[in-house]
Parts: structure tokens; C-alpha cells; sequence
């Protein structure tokens, strides 16, 4: 059982849904991008609420205007070229209106810092960002400063600050956002100067990012980082212009691409946080749409997850979001609790086309994935009979995905790969014949969760030779 979890997320729900189907018809209508945990890894811990948090804290903090948060896996400080185990996330959530941080501090407890610290009052804190090393850095929004923690595993102790009210470099008038990349780089972004401050690990300013309109929410991976698929990329991607446009940069400031909310149709949309997943991918909240937009690395759009609302997969003003990138473990903070996620995929169009020619006939399948996936596909005749496996754990990039198969009954899969053996009729080698068929498509993301979760799809054809 996820111990840390539970004690971060305090949920009140004993159900598990472990989806099978998100193509048409029935629970398949449910956009499955992210996905609860199953029981058997959580106890059914996907949500906080507030009754919950008392539960565990008592009178001393509520939900009160919860904005950033962050995640990380610890090092074990009894070997620092090691981690805890992968599944013992600490998390720390903003708690601004009660000025104060909520972390997991143990696998049986939560910790609150700020509550009873003198030197280090916290005014209206923001956005978190935190690494493996236990450095965790706040934006402290009211004293216009960045404060430095350090948790080395018991409890978040009291570092330092880093800037101060003022306009020259290195200080700030409104600070928001703060990332923290794999080399211990900090970048805080200053809605009120417009700009991205660049901070080395001892608090120097390295650069500044001048010409952003109200920069907010605020993300970056470097090349070579091992919680990225793509080893060689390094940006950083972020939320401006009063909350509508993501921009993506290169890491010495150069605009690479942007995009506005209005042209995914979120014309009223409030974009606050951002978050990188282990495909590069962006997850950005929308409070007022009360949903994730979900963009690729090239700033595609991907998809819109979760509606307005409470509970299970709603979102009543979402604000932070999270991920822990190499595992796929997702929370995102709304108004009054928390949700925690795994990544699905969702497939929401998946098509078949005979295309016939004077000298052949081929099957075209397109469709689209939110999320990087292996794919397998099967052909199944009228009476739901396997012929054969036309693709077996290919992985797809999100996106748009094609496939053209010749309507040729495939060989035997290759040794060790155990499938049905085909009828009699459906010889190896030799054209379909005509009749009614069934394509059947299995995707599961490329995390750990695919040993729990698939999204199945199905769509038929027919072969006429007349």
C-alpha cells in the first residue's frame, strides 16, 4: 500500500475503477488522460477533502486557498546514489491562505511548516517547486521573495531567501512561479515586472528573461535529465499574457513557439500552473474552465481533461499540478482538496477505410492518442473470432497515428509470442475474403501503469469483392 500517499491525499472513497474501454459506447464516453490508481495500490486514496485533512490535522490548518504543489522521491540519505522506494512520494502543497506548507512528512504522517515560524512568516505563499536532494523553494508571494527549504527526510527546516521588494534584477514586486531544473537552477516568474528571473543554486543571478505580459505558472526540463524521454531537449514553457498564452522558450531565453488558450477553444480560460511530464508534455490547469489542457512537447493540442465540479473526476478550480515524471503519478490541487491520478491514454477517434484499387485493396486505420502508447491490434471475423495480430506492443507517439495493412493474413507471430490459432479458413499468406470484420485496438501508456489500465477501441469493416 502507497503509506505516504495515503497520508497526503486522505481520501474518502473505497471504489476502484480500473478502466477497460474508452472507445465509443457506455463508460467508453469517459476521457481516460488520467486515470485513479486501482485499489490494490492506494486503498482507494485518490482524494483529499477537507473532512479528511481534519481528520489528520485537527483545527490546525484547513484548506484555505490552496495554490502550488510539488512531489519528489527522496534520497536515502543512508546512501545518496540511491532513493526511497518509488512509491513513497513526498509531497508538499501550498496552503497560502493559511500561509503554511502540508507535506507527507512520514509514511504515517503529515507535517505543517510555517504555522509557528518566526523567522520565516510566510505572506500569501505561491508556487513550490522541489528536487530529490530535499531542497524545496517557495515563492512567498506578500514579502516578495523566494524562501529556501530543506527537508533531509524528518521535517522541512529553514534555509534562506533569496530577492526582495524592488525592480533591479534579482528582486521582485510579484512573484508567482518557481521551477527548479535538474542542475539546482531556480526560475521565478514577476507578473507585475514581466519577466523570468534565473537564479544559481547559491542565489546569484545568472539571467534575466525580459518581456512576458503577467507571467504565472512556470516549467522546465534540461538535456541529459533522466526523468525525460527526450535526452537531448531543453526548454522552459511559460503562462503569460493575463493567463491565455503558454510560450515555450529555449534555456537561454529564445522564443521557440507559443500558443493561446483561444485557439483549443478556451476563450475564457484561466491558465495558472504547468508541469512537464517524462514525454515533455504540458499539463496546465484552467480554473476557470475547471479542467487539464493537456499540449504536446511542440505545444499541439493534445486534449481537455475533467469537468467542472466536485468530485471524482471534476475539478472545482483547479490550481497546482504535480507529476513525478519517470512513473507517471499525477495530483493536482483544486479549491478544496486534492486529487491524486495515474496517466491513461484516451483514444478519442480511431477509424477504418477499405481503400480499393484496379490492382489492390488495403486497410487504412487512423487515430489519435493523448498520451504515448503501445499498441496492440487484432482482427476478429463476424463471429468474434481472432484471424490474427496485426501489430503487438509498437509504440505510438501522441498525436495522430496511422497504420495500412495489405488485408493479407499475417504469418505466425514471432516465437515465444503466444496468440490463438487462426481458423482453418483464415489461411497465412493469402488475401482476407470477403465478409463483415472487427478491428480491435488495445493502447496502454508507457508507464507502470500499463499493468493495470487499457483502453480498448473496436471498429468494423467490410470486404466486397463486388
Amino acid at each position: 500500500m502507497n503509506k505516504s500517499i495515503l497520508c497526503c491525499f486522505l481520501t474518502l472513497s473505497l471504489s476502484h475503477l480500473l478502466f477497460t474501454g474508452c472507445g465509443t459506447g457506455g463508460a467508453a464516453e469517459r476521457n481516460t488522460t488520467l486515470v485513479y490508481p486501482p485499489w490494490k495500490h492506494t486503498w482507494g486514496v485518490v482524494r483529499a477533502t477537507p473532512f479528511k485533512l481534519r481528520l489528520f490535522v485537527g483545527d490546525k490548518t484547513h484548506f484555505n486557498d490552496p495554490q502550488g504543489i510539488a512531489c519528489v522521491r527522496l534520497q536515502s540519505w543512508d546512501d545518496p546514489t540511491r532513493t526511497s522506494d518509488d512509491d513513497e512520494l513526498t509531497v508538499y502543497g501550498v496552503n497560502s491562505g493559511d500561509n503554511c506548507i502540508i507535506y507527507n512528512r512520514s509514511m504515517f504522517s503529515l507535517g505543517i511548516y510555517g504555522l509557528d515560524t518566526d523567522h520565516a512568516k510566510f505572506d500569501r505563499p505561491w508556487g513550490i517547486a522541489a528536487d530529490a536532494k530535499g531542497n524545496v523553494y517557495v515563492v512567498d508571494r506578500g514579502n516578495a521573495r523566494v524562501v529556501r527549504l530543506f527537508n533531509p527526510g524528518k521535517g522541512l527546516q529553514f534555509v534562506g531567501a533569496i530577492g526582495g521588494p524592488g525592480d533591479e534584477p534579482g528582486c521582485f514586486v510579484d512573484p508567482c512561479g518557481v521551477a527548479l531544473d535538474s542542475d539546482g537552477v531556480i526560475y521565478v516568474t514577476d507578473a507585475a515586472l514581466g519577466r523570468v528571473t534565473i537564479f544559481d543554486d547559491s542565489g546569484r543571478v545568472v539571467d534575466v528573461w525580459e518581456g512576458f505580459d503577467s507571467p504565472d505558472g512556470i516549467a522546465v526540463v534540461t538535456p541529459d535529465e533522466r526523468s525525460s524521454f527526450y535526452r537531448n531537449d531543453g526548454f522552459a514553457v511559460v503562462i503569460d499574457s493575463l493567463n491565455q498564452r503558454v510560450r515555450k522558450l529555449s534555456l537561454k531565453g529564445e522564443l521557440l513557439g507559443e500558443t493561446d488558450a483561444a485557439s483549443w477553444g478556451g476563450q475564457d480560460a484561466c491558465l495558472g500552473y504547468i508541469v512537464l511530464d517524462y514525454h515533455n508534455q504540458l499539463l496546465v490547469t484552467d480554473r476557470s474552465g475547471g479542467c487539464i489542457h493537456k499540449l504536446d512537447r511542440n505545444l499541439r493540442y493534445l486534449t481537455r481533461f475533467g469537468q467542472p465540479g466536485q468530485g471524482r473526476y471534476r475539478f472545482d478550480e483547479p490550481r497546482g499540478i504535480a507529476t513525478y515524471r519517470h512513473f507517471g503519478q499525477t495530483f493536482v490541487v483544486e479549491r478544496k482538496g486534492a486529487h491524486y491520478f495515474w496517466v491513461g491514454v484516451y483514444v478519442p477517434r480511431f477509424e477504418v477505410q477499405v481503400r480499393a484499387d484496379s490492382v489492390r485493396r488495403e486497410l487504412d486505420v487512423d487515430f489519435f492518442l493523448t498520451e504515448p502508447a503501445f499498441c496492440e491490434i487484432d482482427i476478429l471475423d463476424s463471429f468474434g473470432r481472432f484471424i490474427t495480430r496485426l501489430v503487438s506492443q509498437r509504440r505510438y507517439p501522441s498525436g495522430e497515428g496511422h497504420l495500412t495493412w495489405g488485408l493479407t493474413v499475417p504469418k505466425p507471430p514471432p516465437q515465444g509470442v503466444a496468440y490463438t490459432a487462426p481458423p482453418p479458413e483464415y489461411r497465412p499468406d493469402e488475401r482476407l475474403p470477403d465478409g463483415e470484420y472487427t478491428l480491435h485496438a488495445l493502447f496502454r501508456a508507457a508507464y507502470s501503469s500499463r499493468e493495470d489500465f487499457a483502453c480498448e477501441v473496436e471498429a468494423k469493416f467490410s470486404l466486397d469483392s463486388e
